[in-house]
């Protein structure tokens, strides 16, 4: 802000009394004219081609002293009834002092305009690496800050493009006011504290030159391309800060006229110097009032009806309440009739056949149950045994073949032996599982390496299916949990199996297992790119005897959660955001084992 020295600079202070009189009658000027300038808080390159403007007015027109006083738009307003002759505002303050009589003797314009009219815009900008805002649809339900809906012609500019845009569902309130200067709209978006902010058109670039901020930190939205003003915009754009004159032109004397003419043709001769504005002819100032109307009606309709809500809204919800009161005393009375009049002969009734219902239900719970376990012990062997039976199935199929073709070499004889041998070994302890669950024996648990134990079972599974599957496992870290490895690994083999049921068919399949731990617990996701599901399907899956599949017993999923229940831990299924299946086995850290052991 320039010194407030200025409105001294010429005063005739002077030692000596008499040379002192001398100078005030022969040099001083007799009349001083007093200009406003609204500078308090406003840009920099304002501020500078006021004082600047001030000086040749001094200079040009050395009868009459030019006194310039600095005050806010708020002061500049106040004065309205007692204004200086001259003042210098914005078009929008300009605006609203018209119907006092003012008009406009000259506007700044800026260098990059073509003129007057086009000298003000907003733009709206955001943090470059905002992806998701590219253009000014994007800022629905975002945080917009500005500077200020009264006193900044940028910040009504945009208050208007975003009503045009989104109509009656966008209101001015809904914008964050940081109050002036406008640069502070720039440092809150730096800094996080808003998505989108409006500022003044060129402010962006004349910052990042200035270097008051990093180049390319922000971008400007819905940029136009424009000839009338070669800065980056978001709007349409509108004249800017006018010198006027606060008194009605019909009223002036001829003394008067004579000035302003004078200050006319003055204001041609501003040096026009880097960074600041240039004078040029007054535009029309219409399409500013018109801006501040519509925004001004759009802030009367909504505050019409928020008022109109807050006052009358107890009344309304009173009088609800009232008449929900009438309803449910209605209701009750009604009930409380009928139950009072059936009470006694329905009670004994209603006890009669709670009886016969629960003993038929425990009967048949009873019956269940027994059910229920001998098909799970039978069940068990036959689900269980299909892996190492099927791979031993598949290497002796291989034999034959390459025996048949005559291409049996004695190492792939010898290597696939020790395979076959490998799952006969795994169905035998099968088989001695089974039989520890018919004795309820305790499982063989021991401290193991939740990746290590992944990775063999993925190796274990893409031998028996006899190819490459594609299978990506994710996992920083080396987890450690207590469980039975044999156990461990059927529950791996499963979701495995299932996941490539459900993926193999696509044109590029894929199993996608992921290892992580949150809190005490160990969690392993298996997921794959088969087809959505609906959770109708999610909620029955682990209901033993139902599957999906046309040879499917409908245990396996339920037999896996057993398992990890039996560790501690737990196995669920739930739809991810794109209603793909997701398999979650839980299972305790050895730390918490070992807690739970204390």
């Amino acid at each position: 802000m320039p010194s407030k020295n200025r409105t001294t600079d010429r005063a005739c202070l002077w030692k000596q009394p008499i040379v002192s009189f001398l100078l005030l009658f022969f040099v001083c000027p007799v009349n001083a004219v007093t200009v406003d300038a609204q500078v308090v808080d406003e840009d920099k390159s304002i501020v500078e081609t006021i004082a600047t403007t001030l000086d040749h007015l001094r200079e040009e027109i050395s009868q009459e002293y030019f006194e310039l006083r600095y005050l806010s738009r708020e002061e500049l307003i106040g004065r309205k009834d007692n204004p200086a002759f001259f003042f210098i505002t914005d078009a929008a303050t300009f605006a609203s002092l018209i119907d006092y009589g003012a008009w406009a003797v000259g506007a700044m314009k800026n260098p990059l305009a073509i003129d007057s009219s086009h000298t003000s815009g907003a733009a709206f900008v955001a943090r470059k690496e905002r992806s998701d805002i590219t253009s000014l649809m994007d800022i629905k339900d975002k945080t917009i800050i500005g500077m200020s809906q009264a006193a900044s012609l940028s910040t009504l500019i945009g208050l208007k493009e975003l009503q045009r845009l989104f109509g009656s569902s966008f209101s001015p309130n809904d914008v964050k006011y940081t109050g002036a200067p406008v640069e502070k709209v720039i440092h809150q978006i730096i800094a996080g504290k808003g998505d989108v902010g409006i500022v003044d058109a060129c402010l962006l670039e004349r910052m990042e030159k200035d270097g008051n901020i990093p180049q390319g930190a922000l971008k400007v939205i819905s940029a136009k391309d424009s000839k009338d003003l070669k800065c980056k915009h978001s709007t349409e754009l509108y004249p800017g800060w006018v010198l006027a004159a606060s008194k009605p032109s019909n009223l002036l004397t001829a003394k008067e006229r004579d000035l302003i003419l004078q200050v006319t043709s003055a204001l041609q001769t501003v040096p026009k110097l880097p960074g600041l504005m240039e004078w040029t002819e007054p535009a029309d100032n219409s399409v500013v009032m018109t801006l501040l109307n519509d925004v001004e009606e759009q802030n009367k309709g909504k505050e019409h009806w928020e008022n109109f809500l807050r006052k009358y809204f107890p009344w309304f919800i009173g009088f609800l309440g009232f008449l929900v009161l009438i309803l449910v005393h209605s209701f009750y009375v009604s009930w409380l009739v009928r139950k009072r009049t059936s009470q006694l002969t329905a009670s004994m009734k209603k006890a009669h056949d709670l009886q016969q219902e629960v003993n038929s239900e425990q009967e048949k719970i009873s019956s269940m149950e027994r059910a229920g376990i001998a098909a799970q012990l039978s069940s068990l062997i036959a689900h269980e045994l299909q892996q190492p039976l099927n791979a031993i199935t598949n290497f002796s199929r291989g034999l034959r073949i390459r025996e048949e073709r005559g291409n049996l070499r004695e190492d792939v004889l010898r290597e696939t032996l020790i395979k076959i041998t490998e799952q006969s070994e795994t169905a035998a302890k099968i088989v001695g599982k089974v039989r520890n669950y018919a004795k309820q024996r305790q499982s063989e648990h021991k401290i193991l390496g939740v990746l290590s134990q992944l990775k063999a079972s993925i190796q274990k599974f893409q031998q028996i299916k006899g190819k490459e599957i594609p299978i990506v496992l994710s996992g920083k870290e080396e987890y450690l949990v207590e469980a039975d490895a044999m156990e461990l690994d059927l529950v791996f083999y499963n979701l495995l199996k299932n996941a490539w049921e459900a993926c193999k068919d696509q044109n590029e399949p894929q199993i996608n297992i992921n290892v992580s731990a949150s809190g005490r617990n160990v969690f392993i996701r298996f997921t794959d790119n088969g087809p959505r599901v609906n959770q109708g399907l999610v909620e029955s899956m682990f209901v033993p005897g139902i599957s999906t599949k046309s040879d499917g017993l409908g245990l396996g999923l339920s037999i896996c959660r057993g398992l990890a229940e039996a560790h501690g831990g737990n196995l669920k299924a739930f739809l991810d955001e794109e209603n793909r299946l997701v398999m979650e086995l839980e299972l305790p850290k050895i730390s918490e084992i070992k807690e739970r052991g204390e």
